[in-house]
């Protein structure tokens, strides 16, 4: 029997990931980056137009979605620089 915490998981452990062949050299290992990126980007946008229709503005809920991310970015490392500062002290160290 499968352990319950497989049950609803997208994205598989890392452990099941295929592994990066031990003779790429760096410049391949980026190349495969970008392929992965450029997959879940046309993943992503699949999704806006299946969601939005055939008179939903694609880009414009795109841009929107990114915003709304790289906001909540910022939220983060905002919070993650108070936090530092918070614990190290107004002294810094």
């Amino acid at each position: 029997m499968a352990d319950s915490k497989d049950f609803g998981q997208l994205i598989p452990p890392p452990e099941m990931a295929p592994a990066v062949p031990a003779d790429a050299t760096p410049e391949q290992c980026v190349a495969m980056w970008v392929d992965l990126v450029d997959a879940t980007d046309e993943i992503l946008l699949a999704a806006l137009r299946s969601r939005l229709g055939p008179a939903g503005d694609v880009e414009a809920e795109y841009r929107r979605l990114y915003q709304e991310q790289m906001r909540e970015h910022d939220r983060t490392v905002r919070h993650m620089f108070e936090e530092l500062h918070r614990r190290l002290g107004h002294h810094g160290g």
